[in-house]
């Protein structure tokens, strides 16, 4: 059949870390989830006791849109690090879904994207799914795949509409400092580039870091924000932009109203309220990823912070399938063959809420790595 469609769509090969075929596997016992990248701590207490959160009269109405009082919330959330009104903030689906938003309004295939490898999948598949290009400097193993401001910033030109950067990054779960951001948002300005800084594990990191402190300052950047990861709230799918009138006013002509439920409206603003809970985990998970990387002799656990739950893993031999080994041992990642510039001997692993049986899996494969 000889449907009528946008032709790049026609040759365009989904890539996503979303295993459909794996779904069979979360019936077995004992298994150690260490795939997608939520909180392992799960969400505040406070929302499973807040029973007015599910009200079913709910369901009978559409949230107060354009979502006033969350954004208001949201201005008070950051107003310790960064005057930010409640007019510089949209809400959308998840952070993917804002990040959809934002391409609608810049891909062209005349242009292209610049970013940096490995990085968020999702966001590189919706820029292709779109019909854009998408260009990146590949973070380089002999320098244990730290970001490298100056290769970035050395490879901007005038074919590029966006500099995409998530902080932290996504796989390698390190932290870029705000410094090196702020010269890549000055550099891109310079050229009448957009920035975007995908703050997806945002909350993994001090809030002084967040790009959110550069938006007075500079029209051309936009942060996106989540509610999935820190917070713990992947099910709800609430996510939010951040930047200038001048941007936001382009967002409001792409963006579909009532993205969000009122069910998830309510929580998202219930969640804001507890920030105890996300220094606390934040603390847990220092020292149980600290335990996972002391752990690792042979597996080679690249740049990372300590803060952010993800971390990128290694095995020596480049023929060797990491995700399967893990796999057998009932540990689910997500393979390094989902990422632009890895392979099948690297895993993304998330660390899970108890490790003791996830070293014993480590040590494991580790006994058979002759080095």
């Amino acid at each position: 059949m000889n449907i009528k469609m946008r032709r790049h769509i026609r040759d365009f090969n989904r890539v996503s870390y979303v295993d459909e075929g794996e779904k069979n596997i979360y019936s077995k016992k004992k298994l150690i989830d260490c795939s997608l990248g939520v909180n392992p701590f799960g969400c505040s207490k406070s929302i499973s006791e807040e029973k007015n959160l599910f009200s079913i009269e709910n369901l009978n109405s559409y949230p107060q849109y354009p979502y006033t009082e969350i954004r208001k919330e949201i201005s008070k959330y950051w107003s310790d690090v960064a005057e930010i009104s409640s007019d510089n903030i949209r809400l959308g689906c998840g952070s993917m879904g804002i990040l959809n938003t934002i391409n609608m309004i810049f891909v062209d295939k005349e242009y292209s994207v610049l970013g940096y490898c490995p990085q968020f999948t999702e966001y590189i598949t919706d820029v292709k799914s779109q019909g854009g290009m998408y260009e990146y400097v590949e973070l380089k193993d002999n320098i244990n795949f730290k970001f490298d401001k100056k290769k970035l910033i050395s490879r901007m030109n005038n074919r590029n509409q966006i500099i995409y950067i998530d902080n932290p990054n996504n796989p390698t779960g390190q932290i870029i400092p705000l410094s090196e951001l702020e010269e890549i948002v000055e550099a891109a300005k310079d050229m009448d580039i957009c920035v975007i800084v995908d703050e997806a594990y945002g909350e993994f990191m001090s809030k002084k870091n967040s790009a959110i402190t550069l938006l007075n300052k500079n029209a051309n950047l936009i942060v996106a924000r989540t509610f999935s990861k820190g917070f713990g709230l992947a099910g709800i799918r609430v996510g939010y932009i951040l930047c200038s009138e001048f941007l936001l006013e382009y967002f409001k002509k792409v963006e579909l109203p009532f993205s969000i439920n009122t069910i998830s409206y309510n929580i998202a603003r219930m969640a804001l309220r507890d920030t105890g809970f996300i220094k606390e985990s934040v603390d847990k998970i220092k020292e149980i990823k600290n335990k996972v990387i002391k752990e690792c002799s042979k597996l080679r656990v690249l740049e990372t912070s300590l803060e952010c739950p993800i971390m990128l893993m290694m095995h020596p031999n480049n023929e060797f399938n990491l995700y399967n080994a893990f796999k057998k041992n009932n540990v689910i990642t997500e393979s390094g063959e989902c990422f632009i510039g890895l392979g099948k001997n690297f895993v993304r692993l998330r660390v899970p809420k108890e490790i003791d049986d996830l070293i014993e899996v480590i040590r494991n494969i580790e006994k058979d790595i002759k080095i």
